[in-house]
């Protein structure tokens, strides 16, 4: 029997989408929005890296939480936003504001001539005195540089995709990769005899020092002596391949965001916090509703003061700092860790209950099947780097699992992928792509064009073709299937259970990938290792903001997003550029800079001799696969089911030690208060909830700032 929508479900949704926001926020994008979202883009792409190099202090862009973006928007719509509301009242309200601003940022910098341009609190000044003066002429013109919620939007979605580039996604990544096997290269580790014969060398930096002035620095007033030249075509390789890589995932995630949010009605928990704040802007109120809730600040205080405690017990140790992790035993050798993160719980309170559950459930279940290997003595040989690196039988069955449901996700959005295709290529006028950032033409094109792209690229670089197909095939849908975690699931932490490099390398073979083969697989570390945050996932976020803007704003917020991502590549880089040859690498991150190179080109050297295919290791994929496909065909065939599948990709991985008993808190709770409260107190108990995440969030970046002034550095708050 044919299944299909519903027709009164499928009207409700053509009228969804013609729907915008409500009468307060029915207002165009204008140049604010754009001059907004272009600095505060800028600002996060040099500010993060800063951060966790310099201060080295808490992450802000390290996972699918985007600290840094949320803690930027609260400053945004709680600060400037009502400055500039306050302000445009009168002219001489303006002018205040424009002389206070000027005196502060003049008083905080002088004397001028020790200011370091390369500083982020430069850039905030120039930013601050550029939108006090605009604000003061928009005020004479009898307008304001108060955004209005279309514009929040956008400055939002410009934010989530820089938070996807600006560290752990791809800046921190890709210089150190390109450069260490020339400074790290030694007898005792045999690269240079092994590895130098196989490496392409138009995607490395060799500067003529064997990297030196990268990882030691510059001496003081020569900064002329940095080698620009040798960078140039080595970026513009990665450069190619990173635009069609990027120009996929948004391709993709454009084509599954009907299927996703109208079909399938998928949570998007991560995007809640963001959507909240930007409803509660109205034209007519100076303060944002979101900080007009009580429960909000009760929510907030908890982690304000729990973090300023452990922070201050960096300055006094006599400050007594509160413990968030415990360990006790489970099964056997199996340990139980509970750790309590603010803002994971937050977020895990918009989960799912049945998918909650899952999660956790899954979670203790992976411990007593990893006691049972132990028990066993079932042990594989291989070494996996990144998801279950502990037990590789559970990263092929992980990566089974999650293959599987992506597969079978398709397989379930037939009909609408079929319509996307059939519309691209001029077989179906009928579907309306109106409502999407990008045509369905254009999605296709650029999925289609990225892919041809990326594997030409690798075949090129001296891959064989069928593996560079192949492993672009399988990095794309480990993505997809982590997205779609991130988007049901709503987890802000979440690996893949095994990468696609370890997959195709250990999996296939080394001896049908070839040792060239092998190496360009090992550089793709630099955009496919820890994935803990990648465009894809983001811009999906993203998009579920975007769907209450006017439809026909929407196409603009598309070229916004590319705008951010070459600010957000550029810029990033550019910091950590300069602060390399400043200080030198090897001073700054020592997980960037030296373990995860190291990692890179160790692993391409124990691939590099030839291996056969690994069959123990994919009968554990298909057995994973089997299994995630019979769960979700239950879930489908059976209303009792009771746990949802989607944690039995992840349940092993190293990842949940972290997450699990945060969702399990989460669960907990929200079932104790819609049993006893019900769905009207649910409902007014998750401002406690969003503000459980804000209040982390800004401990982490105000932490921040204090270190910035008193110059304190290894001063971490909050790890997500």
């Amino acid at each position: 029997m044919k299944r299909e929508l519903p027709q009164i479900y499928q009207r409700y949704l053509a009228t969804r989408r013609d729907a915008n926001l409500d009468v307060g926020g029915r207002e165009a994008l204008t140049w604010r929005g754009f001059w907004v979202g272009i600095f505060l883009s800028f600002f996060l792409a040099i500010g993060a890296p800063y951060g966790n190099m310099i201060i080295r202090g808490s992450y802000m862009s390290l996972d699918f939480s985007t600290p840094g973006a949320i803690f930027l928007f609260l400053l945004l719509i709680g600060v400037l936003n009502t400055l500039f509301k306050w302000g445009s009242v009168t002219f001489w309200r303006a002018s205040i504001l424009a002389v206070t601003a000027t005196s502060g940022i003049l008083y905080a910098g002088w004397p001028l001539s020790s200011i370091d341009p390369a500083s982020p609190a430069v850039s905030l000044g120039a930013f601050l005195l550029a939108s006090a003066g605009l604000n003061l002429v928009a005020t004479l013109r009898k307008t304001s540089l108060a955004l209005n919620r279309s514009e929040l939007v956008l400055v939002y979605a410009m934010l989530l995709i820089v938070s996807a580039l600006c560290t752990m996604g791809l800046s921190e990544q890709i210089l150190p990769i390109i450069t260490a096997i020339f400074y790290f290269a030694s007898p005792q580790n045999h690269w240079q005899e092994k590895l130098f014969p196989h490496l392409p060398t138009k995607l490395l930096v060799d500067d003529g020092t064997g990297s030196r002035l990268f990882y030691e620095g510059l001496a003081v007033g020569t900064q002329d002596q940095i080698p620009y030249g040798s960078w140039v075509e080595p970026l513009l390789w990665w450069g190619l391949f990173l635009t069609a890589l990027y120009v996929t995932m948004v391709s993709i995630a454009v084509i599954l965001r009907r299927q996703w949010m109208e079909r399938e009605r998928l949570a998007y928990p991560i995007a809640q916090v963001g959507l909240a704040m930007i409803r509660g802007e109205e034209s007519d109120r100076l303060v944002n509703g979101f900080f007009r809730r009580p429960s909000m600040w009760l929510g907030m205080s908890v982690p304000l003061l729990i973090g300023s405690l452990k922070a201050l017990h960096a300055y006094s140790p006599g400050v007594p700092v509160m413990p968030l992790q415990w360990i006790f035993p489970f099964v056997g050798r199996q340990t139980l860790q509970m750790t309590i993160s603010f803002a994971m719980i937050g977020f895990s309170y918009f989960i799912n209950a049945n998918i909650a559950a899952g999660i956790w459930v899954f979670h203790l279940l992976s411990k007593i099947e990893k006691e049972v290997f132990v028990l066993s003595g079932l042990k594989s040989t291989q070494k996996i780097g990144f998801g279950v690196s502990d037990y590789p039988f559970l990263a092929y069955q992980g990566v089974g699992a999650l293959l599987a449901m992506v597969l079978i996700g398709l397989w379930i959005g037939r009909e609408h992928y079929r319509d996307v295709f059939a519309k691209a290529f001029g077989r179906a006028p009928h579907v309306n792509d109106q409502d999407e950032i990008l045509s369905y033409r254009g999605a296709v094109i650029g999925l289609l064009g990225g892919v041809a792209v990326m594997s030409s690229w690798l075949w090129f670089m001296g891959t064989p073709l069928w593996v560079s197909i192949l492993f672009i095939v399988l990095a794309l849908l480990i993505f997809i299937g982590i997205t779609r975690i991130v988007a049901e699931a709503g987890l802000a932490a979440v690996r893949s259970p095994m990468i696609a490099s370890d997959l195709v390398v250990q999996g296939v073979g080394s001896a049908m990938v070839g040792p060239v083969g092998v190496m360009n697989l090992s550089l793709a570390y630099i955009w496919s290792s820890d994935i803990r945050i990648f465009v894809m996932a983001t811009c999906t976020n993203a998009l579920k903001m975007i769907e209450e803007m006017e439809p026909q704003a929407r196409r603009v917020v598309f070229w916004a997003m590319l705008l951010a991502l070459g600010i957000g590549a550029s810029g990033s880089l550019w910091m950590i550029f300069h602060m390399a040859y400043r200080h030198g690498g090897i001073n700054l991150n020592n997980w960037f800079f030296q373990g995860l190179p190291a990692y890179a080109y160790n692993a391409a050297l124990r691939n590099i001799e030839p291996t056969g295919t690994y069959w123990s290791g994919l009968g554990f994929l298909g057995g994973g696969a089997a299994i995630m496909s019979l769960m979700m065909i239950l879930r489908q065939r059976l209303p009792w089911w009771p746990i949802h599948p989607i944690g039995f990709p992840i349940g092993a991985n190293n990842m949940m030690n972290f997450v699990w008993f945060n969702v399990f808190v989460a669960w907990f709770l929200k079932r104790l208060i819609l049993r006893y409260g019900g769905a009207a107190n649910y409902k007014r108990s998750q401002s406690f909830f969003l503000g459980l995440i804000a209040g982390q969030v800004l401990c982490n970046g105000l932490w921040l700032i204090i270190d910035y002034i008193t110059g304190k550095i290894n001063n971490p708050v909050f790890w997500v």
